[in-house]
């Protein structure tokens, strides 16, 4: 379970839990054996054990070790606290969760893996990562309420933020038979930017309303 190990970690500990978490991301919890993952840290499996016991445990400090990263500029958490326009917020939304995902390509893949194989994950993952989801839900639906945007579930354009940004690529791929190139980083901030806030507010925004973004 996460958090059950101290913050201070040996130079084996880190790894074997790096090496777990490309193996876990790569082949999903069932089919990635600790014989691999041992052999991928160049340790054995003994030792792996000796660290930990269940192969549970190396999964959840695998997920422990990116969810950990995962961390919010203050300048966006000034913003949503503040309550500035969502034109002004929703880029950088967009910019926090591209910038997680570029900088930890594996992260996606566990939380995935976790929903789908582990039955503890919906409480792992809410104790973890519900207060970054409340925040910027809770920001949503005091737009709402002051009319900033049209009359929506909070949670709704939370979680279709979240689904458009992490698995546009993925399901380009899946269902289409064009092969789609990776956005400029800026251009998809804006583009993104420009679907939830088409969606959102009363008055479609034009591409010229968008703030200009940062290098």
């Amino acid at each position: 379970m996460l958090g059950s190990k101290s913050a201070e970690k040996s130079v084996t500990e880190v790894r074997l839990v790096e090496a777990a978490a490309q193996l876990f991301a790569r082949h999903g919890f069932k089919a990635a054996t600790t014989r691999e993952i041992a052999s991928f840290a160049d340790l054995n499996e003994a030792t792996l054990f000796r660290y930990f016991p269940r192969k549970s445990d190396l999964f959840w400090a695998a997920v422990e070790s990116h969810v950990a990263r995962v961390r919010m500029s203050r300048d966006l958490q000034t913003s949503l606290v503040a309550e500035q326009p969502p034109r002004d917020v929703v880029p950088k939304i967009v910019r926090f969760l591209l910038d997680t995902l570029r900088l930890q390509p594996e992260l996606e893949r566990l939380l995935h893996v976790a929903a789908f194989e582990l039955p503890e994950a919906n409480t792992v993952m809410r104790e973890y990562l519900g207060p970054t989801y409340d925040m910027i839900c809770d920001y949503f639906r005091r737009c709402g309420e002051r009319g900033a945007i049209r009359d929506v579930d909070p949670a709704l354009v939370t979680l279709g933020l979240l689904g458009a940004v992490s698995t546009h690529q993925a399901l380009y791929r899946l269902f289409s038979r064009e092969t789609v190139q990776p956005l400029d980083p800026e251009l998809a901030i804006a583009a993104y930017s420009r679907f939830v806030l088409d969606a959102i507010q009363a008055v479609p925004v034009a591409q010229t309303d968008l703030p200009a973004q940062e290098n």
